[in-house]
């Protein structure tokens, strides 16, 4: 009787705890990366998006928005993206030759790294954006159906950290969103569970 009364109490402890506790989604990228060290320095090419209507193309919006993640050191940069080299780098004015047309908004390349025994390294990550959509930044009035480049940006930097796609709705790292949705400019708690398993 006590036996099955103590089964009885850990198996109620258990469902308990499992209601409780945060269900985390995040995907990391395959096979496991990371930067070797932080804070990791991303620069963001200084020829805006001309969709972008904020004085500068969202270049210092961008610059602000990725610092989201904590780990990150970013500036502006008059050097355009060089595939491979570091640092990474944020390209606004460039699809990357075809990389991001159509419905998608931004592309990250991610396969810049070195491979260790059970410590694969980044070396080099680069973002490039589709410059047929309508963007806004947070430097501007108002959202009249374009999509948030502080939050494109927020997302597509949790790729160059080493983070995949989320399958939590509402998380920065969420595969989608929809025009003017400001929230992934804000970290989740699945967010952040990604990347404190990285760093």
């Amino acid at each position: 009787m006590k036996t099955r009364n103590i089964f009885a109490l850990a198996f109620v402890t258990l469902i308990v705890t499992a209601i409780t506790s945060p269900a985390f989604g995040y995907v990391l990228l395959s096979p496991r990366r990371r930067w070797p060290t932080t804070p990791v320095t991303v620069r963001v090419y200084n020829v805006g998006n001309s969709t972008i209507t904020d004085g500068d193309g969202g270049v210092t919006a961008v610059v602000n928005a990725i610092r989201a993640w904590g780990i990150i050191s970013s500036s502006t940069t008059s050097s355009a993206a060089v595939r491979g080299t570091a640092p990474a780098t944020i390209m606004l004015n460039s699809n990357g030759g075809g990389l991001c047309t159509g419905s998608c908004l931004a592309a990250t390349l991610t396969g810049y790294y070195v491979s260790q025994t059970g410590d694969d390294r980044i070396y080099d990550a680069d973002v490039y954006t589709n410059t047929s959509q309508p963007l806004y930044s947070s430097r501007e009035a108002g959202c009249s159906g374009e999509y948030d480049i502080d939050s494109i940006m927020t997302h597509e930097v949790g790729h160059v950290i080493g983070i995949g796609h989320s399958n939590v709705a509402g998380a920065t790292m969420y595969p989608s969103i929809s025009a003017c949705n400001t929230a992934p400019r804000s970290l989740a708690a699945d967010d952040i569970a990604a990347r404190d398993d990285l760093y």
